[in-house]
């Protein structure tokens, strides 16, 4: 099986990619490279031998053939687009996500209980989750659903990490 990911270092493709390499499927990258973060995500999966990377589409279709069992996932906005090589697609829509990588300037969060309380006011699903959903339905073909049931705990514990991501990519 081979997955591309388009674009693979935007934070939700980037999680996506790097559940899939854990799966030990071969991964196909599509992502220019524009800013710090998608340079530092890079280091993460850049010598992984699943793992190619191509900075435009263009210079995966001169590289790389198509095969049967190809799957493409590309993140649009506020939605994913998954095509398969049969013909098949399915969009599916993003409900609010968090999680590490994530930009928190586009969502206007400054500090970590700021996080904290959008997380809560827009019931926000851990990028993990929503993955760990999402995977199944690529590699097995099982129908999409989110189930997703955080406790309390488990949310303050995931928004600090999210909160030491952002610190760190603030010392970029």
């Amino acid at each position: 099986m081979l997955v591309t990911v388009h674009p693979c270092f935007h934070w939700v493709g980037f999680h996506t990619s790097t559940h899939l390499l854990q799966e030990g499927v071969e991964v196909i990258g599509v992502d220019p490279i524009e800013d710090k973060r998608a340079d530092f995500l890079y280091m993460y999966v850049g010598r992984n031998s699943n793992f190619q990377h191509f900075f435009q589409e263009a210079d995966k279709d001169n590289h790389v053939h198509q095969t049967e069992d190809e799957i493409v996932v590309e993140y649009v906005e506020n939605s994913v687009h998954v095509r398969h090589s049969n013909g098949n697609e399915k969009w599916i829509e993003l409900p609010k996500l968090y999680g590490e990588w994530m930009d928190l300037e586009k969502i206007g969060v400054q500090n970590e209980s700021r996080l904290m309380e959008w997380v809560k006011k827009n019931e926000a699903v851990y990028i993990g989750d929503f993955v760990e959903d999402l995977i199944p339905f690529l590699c097995k073909g099982v129908p999409f659903e989110l189930t997703v049931a955080q406790k309390e705990e488990q949310i303050a514990d995931r928004v600090s990490a999210v909160w030491r991501c952002q610190e760190l990519l603030e010392r970029l």
